[in-house]
This record gives C-alpha cells, structure tokens and sequence, in this order.
C-alpha cells in the first residue's frame, strides 16, 4: 500500500523536477545580467587601472633597459608598486567568476569599460597596444 501512494505520487515529482530545471534554466542568465549590472562600473575602473599601471609599469622597465640611471629605476620602482591595483582586479574577477560569470562575460564587461572611455577607434587601438 505504501508503494501505490509512491507511484501514485511520482508524476508530481516528475512535474516539480521538470519545472524546477525549467526555472533554473531560465533564472541562469537572469542572474548573470543582473550580476554584471551591479558590477561594469566598479569593474570597469579596475580594468582601466590595471592597464594604465600595467602600460606605466612596461615604459618604465623599457626606459630602465636602455638608459640605466637612478631617475629611471626609481620610476619603475614606482611603476611597480602601482601594479597593486591588479592585484584588486584580479580579486575582483574571482569573485565575479564565483557569483556564477564565465570568461565570456568577463571579456565583454572588460571591452564596455575600454568602450566607455574611448570615443573614437584610433583611442581603442592606442589601448590595446604595447609601445616601444
């Protein structure tokens, strides 16, 4: 008697799986627009800090391989200690990967923020590109 009512009872457990998946399925990337909503603009600045530290950081060691004087040690020393706020950005995206974001949308939260600052295309290129 005890096995009837289970049987009985298995086709709602079928429906309230079968809508549980659907609800997931749908909720997903709900939740991962709305994650990204409330972090582009904080990511978006940590994305444009690290850059500019990172580019800083890149002249400096240059200028320090070719005119080897304290003025240009002392700046990438400087340049060095800069590169902190990737340590802040690197955090950051963790957190986002574990609040449920693939790379995917973390590259498209990245290229909004370059975007947003850029007005033109030669502004685009001009940060994607290393200088010697």
């Amino acid at each position: 008697m005890h096995s009837a009512s289970w049987r009985g009872r298995l086709p709602g457990y079928i429906a309230a799986f079968v809508a549980g998946t659907l609800f997931a399925w749908i909720a997903a990337p709900l939740w991962r627009m709305g994650v990204i909503a409330w972090n582009q603009e904080h990511y978006g600045l940590l994305v444009e800090q690290c850059d500019t530290a990172m580019r800083e950081h890149f002249q400096a060691k240059q200028s320090v391989q070719q005119i080897n004087d304290p003025q240009a040690q002392s700046l990438l020393d400087a340049a060095e200690i800069g590169l902190i706020v990737c340590q802040d950005y690197d955090l950051t995206q963790k957190r986002l990967m574990q609040w449920g974001l693939r790379e995917e949308e973390l590259s498209q939260m990245r290229l909004k923020a370059i975007e947003a600052r850029a007005t033109d295309l030669k502004e685009v290129i001009e940060t994607h590109e290393i200088q010697y």
